[in-house]
C-alpha cells in the first residue's frame, strides 16, 4: 500500500534535553505528579520511555503524533487526550526528533477574527506527508485515575518500534477528571453506587 494512500485513511478516520535529578524521581513514580503541570509530566514521561524502548525509529526520520483516543472505541478522545497530544509533541521535540504536525493546512485562512493556518478539517490537510512513523496512544479510566499505553508504529508495515505505559492518578487531573458520579451511564446502561468515585473516573470533553 502506497504510503499516501495510508495517511488518507489515517487522516479520514482522525486520528534529548536534559532534566534535574528531582524531576526524573517525579517521572519514575509517575503517582504523584504536580496537578500545574500534569499533563507535561505526563507526556515526558512518556517520551522517555518511548526513547529507551525504540529500536528502529532514527531522530531524522518524520514522526507524527496522532491524538490520544480511549481505548475501547479507538475513536472518542477527550480534553485530557487533546492537551496530552500537544505536550507529546513537545517532549519527542525535546529528544531532537523530527516532527510532522498534521494539523498544519494547505493554506492560510484570512478572516476578521484572525489569520488560521492550523484546522481539524481533514479536507483541507496534505494527503501525501512523508511520514512513515505515527506515535498513537490509548486511554484507559479505572476508578483512580487513566492509564496511557503509547507506541510508534511503522505505517507502511504496522510495525511497532517503541512503546510506554504510564499512569495518572485522580489527584494529578483535577483540572480534566473528576470522580464518577453515584449514578452514571456507561455503553448505554445506568449505573448506581452507594457512593462517589466507586465507578471509573469522569474525563472532561469526554466523547460517548
Amino acid at each position: 500500500m502506497r504510503l499516501a494512500a495510508v495517511l488518507s485513511v489515517f487522516l479520514v478516520l482522525g486520528g534529548c534535553a536534559s532534566t534535574s535529578d528531582d524531576m526524573q524521581g517525579q517521572l519514575a513514580d509517575g503517582n504523584h505528579l504536580p496537578s500545574t503541570s500534569a499533563v507535561n509530566h505526563l507526556a515526558l514521561q512518556i517520551s522517555n520511555e518511548l526513547v529507551k524502548q525504540n529500536d528502529a525509529l532514527l531522530p531524522t526520520q518524520p514522526l507524527l503524533v496522532a491524538t490520544p483516543v480511549m481505548l475501547e472505541s479507538l475513536q472518542g478522545s477527550n480534553e485530557l487526550g487533546l492537551q496530552l497530544q500537544q505536550g507529546l509533541i513537545a517532549a519527542m521535540h525535546s529528544h531532537q526528533f523530527n516532527l510532522v504536525d498534521i494539523n498544519v493546512a494547505q493554506n492560510i485562512r484570512v478572516t476578521p477574527e484572525g489569520d488560521f493556518l492550523l484546522t481539524r478539517d481533514w479536507q483541507q490537510l496534505p494527503t501525501d506527508l512523508p511520514v512513515e512513523h505515527v506515535l498513537v496512544s490509548t486511554m484507559t479510566k479505572t476508578t483512580q485515575g487513566v492509564i496511557v499505553n503509547s507506541r510508534i508504529v511503522n505505517v507502511t508495515n504496522n510495525r511497532v518500534v517503541s512503546a510506554s505505559q504510564a499512569s495518572y492518578e485522580l489527584e494529578a487531573l483535577t483540572s480534566v477528571a473528576k470522580p464518577s458520579e453515584k449514578v452514571y451511564s456507561e455503553g448505554g446502561m445506568l449505573y448506581r453506587h452507594s457512593e462517589m468515585g466507586q465507578g471509573k473516573v469522569s474525563l472532561i470533553g469526554e466523547q460517548q
